[in-house]
């Protein structure tokens, strides 16, 4: 395994995890679970942890983590700190034995007479985040790190997000996947691409690319038509096999999550879809955490993990405590849930 590789982590009091513990992490990684189990969670704790160099990293990446989720801290209106679970102050994520801790705090003067102001009113004093990256510790008033964060810290948190990418569980717009091929092309891998195309249909040639005035059209090159056709008339399938290999290249030496790989995806395709994600992120050198719900998927994924070295993971919500844990299954357990009609994904 590849040194930037995460391999185990734990996270405690973060988002829906009282504490997840999750070990003999891979190279490619399958996760299964009922919705809102905490599949998107997990990768927001890593994506969250791997930005954060220190302190400084930590409060810009968790202003963006919230941004994206809450519509109403992007007008700069309500927030609230929707990333720490339930009735807890302290949240920590740790990740091949390194960590990050957040605490909410209230920073309170050392001296009793500092409690008043010059006309001897009490001051109120603005709730807080410690932000604690390895030794690095800083506190950061709430009300400054939502609404005055640290812009110099958007090149750093830009160069790392360039290795890190999300290919979502619906179609993937084409000026996203423009952007993604466009990495790949900097590789020298339109090659690659286009012979993993062949191998998803042999009627596909190649991927091409039309600047507009206004845009990128993105065409394919078919065997049995004369002229590429636009990508958009192929299908969901097509859209998203291009998408994941040009992301697994875009994130070569990084990271990629991947929502719900099997959407739009024929389930005859799939034996060749986990072939390909195997191959590439080993030779791109990324690391792939994918979400799935669909049995006939995790069948494929364990036919073609008997060569590989993938690992699987399911996450369920314990019926006594009503916590969610996660249960890895090797190939010969998995393989026989598989066979023996036991329950899997979470149900």
């Amino acid at each position: 395994m590849q040194n930037h590789f995460i391999e185990n982590l734990t996270f405690t009091n973060f988002k829906c995890f009282k504490r997840l513990d999750i070990n003999n992490i891979k190279r490619v990684n399958l996760i299964s679970g009922k919705n809102n189990i905490g599949k998107t969670s997990l990768m927001e704790g890593i994506q969250l942890f791997i930005s954060s160099s220190d302190s400084l990293d930590l409060s810009y990446n968790i202003y963006e983590m919230m941004r994206r989720r809450q519509s109403s801290l992007r007008r700069d209106r309500y927030f609230e700190l929707d990333f720490i679970f339930e009735n807890s102050s302290e949240v920590e994520l740790s990740i091949n034995n390194k960590k990050i801790k957040i605490e909410y705090t209230e920073i309170m003067p050392e001296k009793a007479e500092d409690l008043f102001n010059e006309e001897n009113l009490m001051i109120e004093y603005q709730p807080s985040l410690k932000l604690t990256v390895n030794e690095d510790e800083r506190n950061f008033p709430i009300e400054r790190l939502i609404h005055r964060p640290s812009m110099m810290r958007k090149e750093r948190y830009d160069t790392i997000k360039s290795k890190v990418n999300f290919i979502t569980s619906t179609t993937t717009d084409e000026r996203d996947i423009a952007i993604l091929y466009g990495k790949l092309v900097d590789l020298n891998k339109e090659e690659f691409l286009n012979n993993s195309l062949k191998l998803f249909d042999e009627n596909l040639l190649a991927l091409k690319q039309k600047a507009t005035d206004r845009d990128i059209v993105l065409k394919v090159a078919l065997k049995d038509r004369e002229l590429p056709v636009l990508l958009s008339s192929l299908g969901e399938g097509i859209n998203r096999y291009i998408a994941i290999l040009c992301a697994i290249w875009a994130s070569k030496d990084g990271y990629l999550f991947i929502d719900e790989i099997e959407n739009g995806i024929h389930f005859t395709n799939y034996s060749k879809l986990w072939n390909i994600v195997f191959k590439v992120s080993k030779i791109a050198n990324c690391q792939i955490f994918i979400t799935t719900h669909s049995k006939e998927c995790i069948e494929v994924f364990n036919e073609v993990n008997q060569e590989n070295d993938g690992s699987y993971f399911e996450f369920y919500r314990n019926e006594k405590t009503n916590l969610i844990v996660t249960k890895q299954k090797d190939n010969e357990q998995l393989e026989y849930e598989l066979t023996h009609n036991i329950e899997i994904r979470g149900e």
